[in-house]
């Protein structure tokens, strides 16, 4: 009798944002047989249930939550082979269990979950793996990997959000982030990203238009800006759906840096869709028109943020805040490491990097 794909993938689940979708999850799991399934009672639970994976006999590992959980599943990996685990050979997984899914997004995860499942029994029965990028983050005090930092909008958003379930907020999940967005929308728009000065190294400018495109290339430039918002990224998607770096190729070896200098509220309303779907030609056709700014961006292989006073920032929806150097001087650099994760992603989406292998010849 043949075995399952999932004889050999382990499945971690974070249960802490939303248990009731676990119910329905533990009936459809009973559907396949998994040589391990755990839901985890922290974050140090979760952590640790990663590095156990990374450590032991089984290839392959899902991960079920938001993209916190997926942040914290790639970091918990990648420290563990720092420390000696032998993870050639594994990859990760990712099924949708948040709020925000940029990540499952991204690898064109379905949405069903009986569908994720079995999405994933047949990439595992083929051996559908790709090596992704990751960003390295040293913020001087602490190196951390991810796929997606950004400052400025985004940023006010979460902590909006976070302020309010402090003091006992309890709108649904999405609907936070719906009105925490309203009241910054509405805040005064110099405080959405406080200035830095931006170092960019080794890459170049690539402007895509509707009607022309236009590219520089650059051994290091500094720009210093205080736009709306701020995303570097070696993936698409960030929370639902909203497609902040709609060109990112997940292992072409760049960080594709966007820096969205929109300086007037209108321009995002008129827009809004367009800047949620990526379509940023449509959007700097009028800013270009109107002197009002551009959404710039760059392709690059390492950044540097700083500025004197200091800033808060987001690594895959997790807040940060920049700390004081020796010197004052504030300084975060991101750094892209190459095809650094394997993932296991769906059929569709590793099509997509295989074409002539599934061409059908006539």
């Amino acid at each position: 009798m043949k075995a399952s794909p999932f004889s050999r993938c382990e499945l971690v689940v974070n249960p802490s944002r939303y248990p009731e979708y676990v119910k329905k999850l533990r009936r459809i799991l009973k559907r396949f047989s998994f040589a391990r399934v755990v839901e985890t009672q922290s974050r140090e639970h979760f952590t640790e249930e990663v590095r156990a994976f990374a450590r032991g006999e089984n290839d392959a590992l899902l991960v079920w939550g938001g993209d916190g959980t997926a942040h914290t599943a790639i970091n918990a990996l990648v420290r563990a082979e720092a420390d000696g685990a032998d993870v050639t050979g594994k990859a990760v997984g990712f099924l949708r269990g948040g709020t925000g899914n940029g990540i499952q997004d991204s690898y064109s995860v379905p949405y069903r979950i009986l569908s994720q499942l079995n999405a994933y029994e047949e990439s595992l029965s083929a051996g559908y793996r790709i090596g992704v990028d990751l960003l390295e983050i040293n913020d001087g005090a602490r190196v951390s990997y991810g796929q997606l930092l950004g400052l400025g909008f985004d940023v006010r958003v979460l902590r909006q959000r976070e302020h309010r379930e402090k003091k006992g907020w309890n709108a649904g999940g999405m609907l936070r982030y719906i009105l925490a967005g309203l009241s910054v929308f509405t805040s005064p728009r110099e405080r959405w990203c406080e200035p830095v000065t931006l170092s960019l190294f080794d890459g170049k400018f690539a402007f895509s238009g509707t009607r022309v495109n236009a590219e520089f290339t650059f051994s290091h430039l500094d720009r210093n800006v205080a736009p709306a918002m701020i995303e570097a990224g070696t993936r698409p998607f960030y929370g639902k759906l909203f497609k902040v770096c709609p060109d990112v190729v997940c292992n072409d070896g760049h960080i594709d840096l966007y820096i969205y200098d929109i300086r007037r509220k209108v321009t995002v309303l008129r827009h809004i869709a367009s800047l949620w779907e990526g379509h940023h030609g449509q959007v700097n056709k009028r800013l270009l028109r109107s002197g009002q700014g551009l959404i710039e961006r760059y392709e690059l292989n390492r950044l540097q943020i700083e500025n004197d006073d200091g800033f808060a920032y987001h690594v895959d929806g997790e807040l940060r805040q920049s700390v004081p150097s020796a010197d004052g001087r504030h300084l975060v650099t991101i750094q892209v490491l190459p095809e650094r994760l394997n993932v296991i992603v769906p059929p569709v989406f590793f099509r997509l990097f295989h074409p002539f292998d599934f061409m059908i010849s006539r």
